[in-house]
């Protein structure tokens, strides 16, 4: 059995297709799949489902989510005044993908190492519970998995820059750079592809948005390394 949560929340049994979950009952087994094989105290997952303002019977409901999901196959236990997911961390793909990231930085053959990002990558299917978000999730699980995913997604199109894959960098980066406006990380390796590509004007069409990004939004300028990059592509 799989947990899914880097998307719509799902449970996926081996020959069956994704069961993609309620609201309430994904947003259990969101939490109890983040600590996989660990027990969450029932305030945590309380405060967590519900955020600051719970419902007069939010502990029944729980109960009641909890034996929903366990009607679906899904082995959670009661344990030390809360519950847990009793599976294996890799059954999970937010964890999956964690641990396929960091073996990845260890492989030593960059063409083999991009290719293991990519196994890491291909877990994503969309915005972490999608359709299950809470406030209090998105704080606690969904931001810092979206970070990390951003991290992973900028290292593996460095690794393309290495290997001269350009084109594939800057297809990949289009729509990074738009969805992360003020990342200028994400400006730079576009700008480094597309200048490797002979795309000059559009490379120096990248820094002058980002200026103009930068200076009306947060009234600062491009950071010194992407300046460089600009004078280097004018040639002065």
């Amino acid at each position: 059995m799989e947990f899914r949560i880097l998307g719509p929340v799902e449970v996926r049994t081996p020959g069956a297709a994704p069961r993609a979950l309620r609201r309430k009952p994904g947003q259990v087994l969101a939490v109890l799949a983040a600590r996989c094989g660990k027990p969450v105290p029932v305030d945590r997952l309380l405060d967590l489902v519900w955020g600051d303002d719970p419902p007069p019977r939010a502990r029944k409901s729980l109960q009641v989510h909890v034996s929903a999901l366990r009607a679906e196959g899904v082995p959670v236990r009661h344990q030390d005044a809360g519950y847990l997911l009793a599976a294996d961390p890799d059954q999970v793909d937010a964890l999956r993908f964690r641990a396929l990231a960091a073996r990845a930085a260890d492989v030593p053959d960059l063409a083999e190492r991009r290719a293991a990002y990519a196994r890491a990558l291909d877990l994503w299917r969309g915005t972490p519970l999608a359709g299950a978000e809470s406030e209090p999730l998105r704080a606690w699980l969904c931001a810092p998995l979206e970070a990390h995913h951003l991290a992973v997604q900028e290292t593996a199109i460095g690794l393309d820059l290495v290997l001269g894959r350009n084109g594939e960098a800057v297809d990949a980066l289009t729509p990074l750079v738009a969805e992360h406006p003020f990342a200028e990380n994400l400006r730079y390796q576009l700008m480094t592809a597309l200048l490797a590509c002979g795309r000059r004007t559009e490379a120096l069409a990248v820094f002058q948005d980002v200026r103009r990004t930068l200076a009306d939004e947060l009234g600062v300028h491009p950071n010194t390394r992407l300046r460089a990059l600009y004078r280097d592509a004018l040639g002065v």
